[in-house]
């Protein structure tokens, strides 16, 4: 990611499966964006494993949307999109990374009414790890 944003840590690693074979799917590139654009972005190619990580910070607590970070997995020839997805980061993630003052804006807040997960949102949640001193680290398999 460039110009990450200021707080806790965040790195996000995908690993890109073929969603028919369970194989790595290499050659696709990934592109990463946190919710509100606050200018972190960044691109890259999956390794030969299909994995790609990315560095950040946890996005801030904003009203009316539950944390996440946004992805695109696009193919390697024509940059053509193959899937679109975010990662819904966990309740006990957020109780980590926010201040108090962060942690009250989720107050009354649910994931299932957020308009971002209007499509369900049980496997857009990712694995993490890690703690708010070190840093989180957010990992999740994903079918392409």
């Amino acid at each position: 990611m460039t110009e990450p944003t200021p707080g806790v840590p965040l790195t996000v690693k995908l690993r890109l499966v073929s969603a028919n074979s369970g194989r790595p799917r290499t050659g696709c590139m990934v592109s990463l964006w946190h919710c509100g654009g606050h200018g972190t972005a960044g691109r890259q190619a999956a390794d030969p494993a299909g994995w790609v990580s990315f560095g950040s910070a946890f996005p801030e607590a904003r009203a009316e949307h539950w944390p996440h970070v946004h992805f695109a997995v696009h193919s390697g020839g024509d940059g053509g999109v193959l899937h679109t997805a975010q990662l819904a980061l966990p309740g006990d993630a957020c109780a980590q990374a926010y201040c108090a003052a962060q942690r009250r804006r989720l107050d009354g807040m649910s994931i299932g009414r957020d308009g971002c997960f209007t499509g369900g949102w049980t496997l857009e949640i990712p694995s993490v790890t890690g703690d708010a001193a070190r840093g989180l680290v957010a990992t999740r398999t994903v079918g392409v």
